[in-house]
């Protein structure tokens, strides 16, 4: 039984992986090359259909459930690093990614099945879930306030698309006194959002009595901080502000614009996809022209500099039922985002 309890198919940055193994989130030296040890456990991150962090491209891929792999550049089944992973009995957890920014997704141990004679090597590893993961404990009791915080705005929005999609795979009932209301004004159970959230972010399944909800909870200071509004069942939810000046002069009574706009207002998507983005690269950073605000400005308050910008749909194909995604938006800095909205305008004027 492996000592690690990784998810299978949950998402781990390099850093978390490397504190889970006692190195304190240190991603130098051993950390840096594709398949780090520690203890005589292999921990081996492959790159599947796009170049490695050092731009060597690899034909990595999956055959069935098995993971076609390669080495690191000349290395050959008799070095003792390829021998010790995969010997009889090696204890090797497989973490993949398809994006060279992307957080790398757990894929199980790893069992030789079949190593080649190439440079560099070749290794056929048959994936299983260890124990540890195939079944993950869910703690009884109440859970600590420290456990409650690891709950971010990135995991709050996912849970609210995943309710609003209709999934029910939940031990929580339907809300008796408050509801959280998404964006589009539908109402949803605040222990439902956070226990689903809160089972993505902890990584096993969470219960009712686990938490608490009602004000000044945590259950609802984490859902109001992701930038959801919880009101009374007999209530309405206030409006939202109306535009700024300079939000009408982008629309001008466009709606393709004006949703748009609408879309990009949103407090939770925008503090999803800012939370997601640094949680995934350390810092937040201009996607178009690469500006570091907190760098630049030398304080924290600059990353308020960083904007949330649609950047796969265009606005001659937005309509009103679409649903957004994480990947779907873009950090941008102020000035590029307004480029972004002046190419918008232009193209929304010239379609029919």
């Amino acid at each position: 039984m492996s000592k690690y309890d990784f998810i299978v198919g949950q998402k781990y940055k390099r850093e978390q992986i490397s504190e889970r193994a006692g190195d304190g989130g240190d991603i130098t030296g051993n950390w840096a090359t594709g398949y780090p040890h520690k203890d005589g456990v292999t921990f081996i991150f492959a790159n599947v259909g796009n170049p490695g962090q050092t731009g060597h491209d690899y034909d990595n891929y999956f055959d069935g459930p098995d993971l076609i792999w390669r080495g690191r550049t000349g290395s050959t089944q008799h070095q003792p690093s390829i021998q010790r992973m995969t010997t009889a009995g090696a204890e090797n957890h497989v973490f993949w990614r398809t994006g060279g920014r992307d957080l790398f997704t757990y894929a199980g141990l790893g069992e030789a099945l079949d190593v080649t004679n190439e440079v560099p090597v070749r290794v056929r590893w048959k994936l299983r879930a260890p124990s540890a993961s195939a079944k993950p404990a869910s703690p009884s009791k109440r859970l600590p306030v420290s456990e409650l915080n690891k709950v971010r705005p990135e995991h709050i929005w996912q849970a609210v698309q995943s309710l609003l999609g209709g999934h029910e795979g939940h031990s929580f009932a339907p809300s008796t006194d408050y509801d959280v209301v998404s964006d589009d004004g539908r109402r949803l159970p605040p222990k439902a959002v956070f226990g689903v959230a809160a089972k993505e972010a902890l990584g096993f399944e969470i219960i009712p009595d686990h938490f608490t909800a009602g004000l000044k909870s945590p259950c609802f200071r984490i859902i109001e901080g992701a930038g959801y509004r919880i009101v009374e069942k007999d209530k309405q939810p206030t409006a939202l502000p109306p535009f700024t000046p300079e939000d009408q002069y982008w629309t001008e009574g466009n709606k393709k614009l004006t949703f748009h706009m609408m879309r990009e207002r949103s407090p939770a998507a925008t503090r999803a996809k800012k939370s997601q983005f640094k949680a995934l690269h350390g810092k937040l950073f201009c996607e178009k022209c690469g500006l570091v605000p907190v760098e630049h400005y030398g304080t924290t308050h600059a990353e308020s500099c960083i904007e949330v910008h649609h950047r796969y749909v265009q606005v001659q194909d937005m309509t009103a039922n679409h649903r957004t995604t994480l990947d779907s938006l873009q950090c941008l800095c102020a000035n590029c985002h307004r480029l972004e909205h002046k190419i918008l305008k232009a193209e929304g004027n010239e379609s029919p």
